[in-house]
């Protein structure tokens, strides 16, 4: 596999070489792009909270918040 770095000067060939690289069916990450998953846990404590939210969800332990009460003034 080889790595293409690619320089847009604006916007539009930005989306340009999206729709072009989209139309050829070529995985891309934009460097701006982040992994939230790995971010998360690169912290040893946010990990382990993380982990523990997991856990409390595969138990059924969580709270429902509908709509209505999230919207609520």
């Amino acid at each position: 596999m080889t790595t293409l770095t690619i320089s847009q000067l604006n916007q539009d060939q930005e989306t340009a070489i999206r729709i072009f690289l989209d139309a050829l069916h070529v995985d891309y990450k934009a460097s701006d792009e982040t992994d939230e998953t790995a971010y998360l846990l690169s912290s040893p404590a946010n990990a382990e909270h993380l982990q523990k939210s997991i856990e409390q969800a595969k138990k059924g332990e969580v709270t429902s918040v509908s709509l209505d009460d999230i919207w609520k003034p």
